[in-house]
């Protein structure tokens, strides 16, 4: 842990009880210069605090970093002011993790410390032990939470690593936190998210407002302040949204070139000699069997693994761009799923910046899955032009049709799914791009525009 202590955590020592936010971080360095001035604006403020840890940082390695970044932390720790907990004892109890015990343990830890006479509670929880079987049932929880704090002389920050975590799931987790922390350029900022979720209400009350009783001064002024507030939100979102994109596409780059350059060319050797052993020599049956086996299976990893290397970054991409590409991998989707995709291109497409070019791909790539997991469709089609000075990609299937509320999350309105589309979204948007969708109950057209 370090005691440097970035400037945007001055915010920590003023936070109103009931508030709920989250910080994304990269290191455990990050993680540690929020939580030292978070536990101690708390522990001089006299609340009692709780922190709740994960791998790889144990209970006793928490102690002792507390204790080293700041030594005053000593005799809270003695006196039992701040405890520390591993997350298999708070959020794994019983071998599983249950919403309803984890949201009542919280209050009751509450009840306790206001019966011991700390003025409120204060906790972290790190949420690094989460995986895929948990997610949802962790951000029902969070959207519980986000209710149930307000209520209660409790203020929670939530930490998630950012490593591993999708620009969708980023989306879900500000969404059910008032304020999300995040180190973006170099920087710190705050997004206050909880403006998304009273915005668009307190905007339609304003104007109602206004329209009934005359446009006064001030509230147009009110109108107009709330409508900078939004805007300003809006736009830190969307850049903390495509930091993570960045993040995620150079990953499956890296990734992509190693499993490409090194571990399918060890197993495409491996294979040559078996296949060379088997020819100079025939030695007994079991040998020459068990050499078979091994080179079928030698087969069957390297064509896994460059389908893998394929699926996170296809090198393709990079050496013969967009519409090669796509024509690949749509394929391998084929064959994968059973749907008939056709692929229209032309050579007008050309070349396009490889930023361009990777999200398009990633917005095929989401599209397609949309179709496979969704859509119940056989068909579909993958359009790739250029019209006039900017280039289109289109996704037409004709299955059951998307559900109101994930178009809701593209036009802005208040869906509550969607998150694969709003990640699309995002991508379009870092290039000055935008996505439409139109729907019925046969098919989807999903088109995604770019200006070139």
């Amino acid at each position: 842990m370090t005691n440097d202590r970035p400037p945007e955590t001055e915010y920590i020592g003023s936070l109103p009880w009931g508030t709920h936010l989250c910080q994304f971080q990269s290191t455990h360095e990050e993680l540690a210069d929020t939580l030292v001035p978070y536990f101690a604006a708390g522990l001089q403020q006299d609340e009692f605090c709780l922190w709740v840890t994960s791998d790889p940082l144990s209970v006793e390695g928490a102690k002792i970093g507390l204790r080293k970044a700041a030594p005053y932390m000593d005799r809270y720790l003695d006196i039992g002011q701040i405890e520390i907990w591993d997350y298999r004892d708070w959020y794994l109890r019983g071998g599983h993790f249950d919403a309803d015990r984890v949201l009542g343990q919280w209050v009751e830890k509450e009840k306790r410390s206001l019966h011991c006479g700390y003025k409120g509670f204060r906790v972290s929880g790190d949420t690094a032990w989460l995986d895929k079987r948990d997610w949802p049932a962790f951000m029902v929880y969070e959207a519980e939470v986000y209710r149930v704090f307000p209520q209660h002389r409790m203020i929670g920050l939530c930490t998630y690593p950012l490593d591993g975590c999708t620009a969708e799931a980023v989306l879900e987790v500000v969404r059910n936190h008032q304020f999300t922390r995040a180190r973006m350029a170099g920087e710190w900022e705050m997004i206050e998210s909880s403006s998304f979720k009273t915005a668009n209400g307190e905007l339609r009350r304003l104007k109602d407002h206004t329209e009934e009783t005359g446009r006064s001064e001030t509230a147009e002024a009110r109108l107009n302040e709330r409508l900078r507030m939004e805007a300003s939100v809006s736009e830190r979102l969307q850049r903390f949204s495509a930091h993570v994109l960045e993040q995620q596409d150079e990953k499956r780059r890296w990734v992509a070139t190693q499993l490409h350059e090194v571990t399918a060319q060890n197993v495409s050797a491996i294979a040559i000699y078996l296949a060379s052993l088997q020819q100079r020599r025939s030695g007994p049956s079991a040998v020459k069997f068990i050499l078979a086996k091994c080179h079928t299976l030698c087969e069957q990893s390297l064509e896994q693994i460059l389908t893998l290397s394929h699926l996170v970054h296809p090198l393709i991409l990079d050496e013969l761009g967009l519409a090669a590409c796509l024509s690949q991998y749509i394929e391998e989707f084929m064959k994968r799923s059973c749907i008939h995709v056709e692929f229209e291109t032309g050579p007008e497409i050309g070349r396009l910046p490889l930023e361009m070019e990777t999200h398009l791909f990633r917005v095929a790539q989401e599209g397609l899955s949309n179709i496979l997991h969704h859509s119940r469709s056989l068909n579909a089609i993958v359009r790739l032009h250029r019209q006039a000075d900017q280039v289109i990609l289109q996704i037409e299937d004709f299955g059951r049709g998307m559900p109101a509320t994930a178009i809701a999350a593209v036009s802005g309105g208040a869906g509550t799914g969607g998150l694969g589309i709003l990640g699309m979204q995002e991508r379009l948007r870092k290039l000055s791009g935008r996505l439409e969708i139109r729907s019925s109950n046969q098919g989807t057209m999903l088109t995604a525009s770019i200006p070139l």
